[in-house]
């Protein structure tokens, strides 16, 4: 028995056999011999065909291409001997064709820039600055694996010709628990198709999910299939790639393939079980590929065929780039509304329409045929006769509704509805293929959601945004404050006569799938002007907090210039926060950063203590709050401050501007205050802004409305101009304290202010130091409603002294004019020498016979003495 040829010896007997035949094609050719010389230029093209094929069969794909254009030079000598010969143009045709897929697929001469995204003249985008490319790359690491952003200038020109069948290097998929109960092997397409295509013919009827639970991609994959086939217009097909000149999808022999969701490379390897079929979604035309490798694309995205289960808005979005918008049909849902765009949407072909059904008992759910959690895709809408009507497929192929105009319905079917339908119902009752039609009222009693999503070439103008937002809100929570979150100026000028239809898109890049547990929302603000804003109230577009990473929000522009603040926010977050913001319009627009006119900010943190929580203006504590001085060089410019205040979620509180020179301030009236947090106080933040504001200095006091609230707070100072920020000791600081407990009798010693003869006898005290000491005295009457108004004066004390009259000299220091502040009134820091007869205290009130209880703190840096002037 003769030795069996290795498949390398083969193919260097078929090189040396091509070689020696083309020498003597040349040289019959070179002698004149031209009917030997197309002879032997055929036995060269035969050669060369058949090392084309042996190397094609052994998947030396690379090899096979340059045999069957080394093979189309001869034919084309061949040819100048016999233009018109049927045989050489069959021949020359034969070998293009076995050619031309393969170089489709070959990119060995293009160049490849990587140079980045380069956007197309006029596409409106934006360029994608240094910190927004660092934040796609960033996020290219989902589930442990890399899917790096897609840019054009690279991505298409990704080879796909190999010299063996590509494996995927992040290696095979993990498998879902069914799928290893019956797993058989992993094969190759060609392993188990006689003739694999990727597309054979695009259909929704066509697609059937295997045992992967991903019913709502599957839905997803019918309802872009029934798109195509209706509207003839590609879209899931155009994220296929290889593709050929056409842009349709190609099948590759080498088994690589790009599915444009990020940038997802894959190879054709599928899971077949023991019995030889197909474990993940099929078509039924047996050697049409597309569902299973785009499955398997989005699969690997998500983890594995063990997949849980999505929503076919974000299924939709990542396939096809339609605008994704859910809609639940159990919370503020407008019906009518909700079917005229459907109805309408679906006509023109600009949405795409997926309806899933919420948690059913499994009685409920058999009795009308319908399956719980489950994703419906949306085949046609129609309105005959004012009925309204829905035609749906289960992903499963089978198992259908059997309510109202189901196949079992004998009461609402008329042949004039079936023939508007193109329906057979007899034909149907036949055979369970998952379609069936339901009513509008049955979907909105029996299922849960809808899932739109809208064709964003419908506005002409777009641009994105890649941001980051680490939170660092100390309330972690934007209930009471927006101003720390993303906000954005958005300004249309919609210079038509109708309203400009304006779509935002909120993405969060989720990194880690299954994970997605924070809640995000995007609200819009109108009459803003554009500027920053930090109360949440009375937003245009009040956003809802869900767990989707993706958020639409849809709103009209009205005829002018419109300008909107967009802030972008998150519920009670917990860590970096990756995003994009989409906005697409039908109108010119522009959309960036909110611009803080603010360019030097400082941040102070502090805490209120149980000395320190004073309360509000109206408590006798007040003066105890903690205070800040603030001093504002001049500038040329008209100089703005604002001032912001948070904290506990819990406590209401107040920030406010006081003109005083930078001194501690006990008590504030309506005149000294130059700005305040809108004159009330506000749970967990409060702020306040002024513009035109002199240059000099100023006084802040933070503050809680009751005393005693004991937390920390921070404190921010924005300004235009330079400035300097620094505490206000609390009155007293540093210096010895006496309290006096002291009385005002009626009658006896409650003798009003100096104009009464009797002035004197109001309670005084004697003050005594032995060397030079600063002083200050408060005085406060805690229990005498309403607050009397009330002075102090110091004099100088002088002998002899009797024991019911007492003699004073000249005044040293007075608190003003009576006022009657409930904080009291108080004098400033004197400077007192020793004086052998000391000084006398009196504390007086303006009107006579105002009778109670007062209290007075004596303040000093040296030692003194004080003793009550006896009458």
């Amino acid at each position: 028995m003769a030795a069996r040829k290795t498949n390398s010896e083969t193919m260097e007997a078929l090189r040396r056999e091509a070689f020696n035949l083309a020498g003597r094609a040349v040289e019959q050719d070179t002698e004149g011999n031209l009917e030997e010389a197309k002879r032997h230029y055929q036995e060269v093209v035969r050669a060369l065909l058949e090392k084309g094929e042996s190397e094609e069969r052994q998947f030396k794909f690379v090899q096979a291409l340059d045999s069957y254009l080394d093979a189309v030079e001869p034919l084309l000598q061949a040819k100048k001997y016999a233009d018109d010969s049927p045989e050489l143009r069959t021949q020359i045709k034969k070998t293009l064709d076995k050619a031309e897929p393969l170089k489709r697929l070959d990119n060995r001469s293009s160049k490849r820039p990587r140079n980045g995204l380069t956007h197309t003249p006029n596409s409106g985008l934006s360029p994608l600055t240094v910190a927004e490319r660092r934040i796609l790359l960033d996020t290219s690491r989902i589930n442990e694996k890399i899917f790096p952003p897609w840019y054009d200038d690279d991505d298409l020109n990704e080879p796909f010709l190999f010299d063996k069948l590509f494996i995927d290097l992040d290696g095979l998929l993990e498998l879902s628990l069914q799928q290893k109960a019956h797993f058989g092997s992993w094969k190759r397409p060609y392993q188990f198709m006689n003739n694999p295509v990727m597309i054979a013919e695009i259909s929704s009827s066509n697609i059937v999910q295997d045992i992967v639970t991903d019913c709502s991609f599957v839905a997803s994959l019918c309802v872009s299939a029934a798109y195509e086939r209706r509207h003839n217009k590609q879209l899931i097909t155009k994220c296929i790639y290889p593709q050929d000149e056409h842009g349709k999808p190609m099948y590759n022999p080498c088994g690589k393939y790009m599915i444009k969701l990020l940038c997802n490379v894959i190879d054709d390897w599928l899971p077949v079980s023991r019995d030889g079929t197909l474990m993940c979604t099929f078509s039924t035309n047996k050697d049409e590929l597309w569902p299973s490798i785009v499955e398997k694309a989005y699969l690997k995205l998500m983890g594995g065929y063990d997949f849980p289960g999505s929503n076919s808005g974000i299924d939709l979005y990542a396939l096809t780039e339609w605008l994704p918008e859910h809609i639940f049909i159990n919370e503020v849902f407008d019906k009518e509304s909700t079917w005229k765009r459907l109805f309408r949407g679906q006509k023109d072909g600009n949405i795409l329409v997926i309806i899933s059904t919420g948690e059913m008992d499994e009685e409920r759910a058999n009795t009308v045929g319908l399956v719980p959690t489950h994703a419906y895709a949306v085949l046609d809408i129609r309105e005959i006769k004012g009925l309204r009507l829905l035609q749906f497929k289960n992903p499963w192929s089978h198992k259908r509704w059997t309510g109202d105009f189901s196949h079992k319905d004998n009461n609402h079917w008329t042949p004039e509805l079936m023939r508007a339908l193109n329906y057979d119902r007899k034909r149907a009752a036949g055979s369970d293929d998952g379609v069936f039609w339901i009513d509008y009222d049955s979907v909105c009693k029996y299922f849960d959601s809808i899932h739109v999503n809208e064709n964003p070439g419908l506005f002409e103008y777009k641009d994105v945004l890649h941001a980051s937002w680490s939170n660092t809100n100390i309330m972690n929570t934007d209930t009471f404050n927006i101003g720390n979150n993303p906000q954005y100026s958005l300004e249309i000028v919609n210079k038509n006569k109708e309203a400009s239809a304006v779509r935002l898109l909120l993405t969060k890049h989720i990194m880690t799938v299954g994970e997605n547990k924070d809640h995000i929302a995007l609200h819009v603000y109108n009459d803003t002007d554009g500027k920053k804003i930090f109360y949440p109230k009375d937003p245009m577009i009040q956003g809802l907090y869900v767990n989707s990473p993706h958020i639409l929000v849809r709103f009209d522009a009205q005829p002018g210039i419109s300008k909107y603040t967009v802030v972008v926010a998150q519920h009670e977050s917990s860590g970096l926060f990756y995003y994009t913001l989409r906005c697409f319009c039908q109108s010119p627009f522009t959309l960036h950063d909110v611009v803080d006119s603010y360019p030097i900010e400082k941040e102070i943190n502090g805490c209120w203590t149980q000395q320190t929580a004073g309360g509000h203006s109206s408590l006798i504590t007040f003066l105890n709050n903690p205070q800040y001085k603030l001093s504002i060089r001049p500038s040329p410019e008209h100089i703005r401050v604002r001032l912001s205040l948070e904290g506990p979620l819990s406590y209401a509180m107040n920030v406010k501007l006081v003109w005083s020179q930078g001194k501690r301030v006990a008590s504030v009236a309506n005149k000294d205050i130059v700005v305040q947090s809108g004159g009330e106080y506000r749970p967990a933040f409060c702020y306040c802004e002024k513009d035109d504001v002199q240059a000099g200095d100023y006084t802040i006091i933070v503050s809680t409305y009751d005393a005693g609230l004991c937390g920390d707070f921070k404190l921010t100072v924005a300004c235009n101009s330079e400035f300097q920020i620094c505490e206000i000791p609390s009155e007293g600081a540093g210096m010895f304290k006496k309290v006096i407990n002291g009385q005002w009798i009626s009658g006896v010693s409650a003798m009003g202010h100096q104009g009464y003869r009797d002035y004197y006898r109001n309670p005084c005290y004697l003050l005594r130091i032995k060397q030079l000491t600063t002083v200050k005295i408060r005085l406060q009457a805690r229990n005498i409603t309403p607050i009397p108004a009330m002075n102090i004066k110091l004099f100088e004390a002088r002998l002899p002294q009797h024991e019911d009259v007492v003699r004073i000299g000249k005044d040293v220091c007075s608190t003003g004019a009576y006022v009657e502040f409930v904080q009291g009134v108080c004098t400033d820091d004197v400077v007192l020498p020793p004086r052998e007869e000391g000084y006398v205290i009196v504390f007086s009130t303006w009107e006579r016979g105002v009778a109670g209880n007062f209290v007075a703190y004596v303040y000093s840096d040296g030692i003194i003495s004080i003793e009550e002037i006896s009458r």
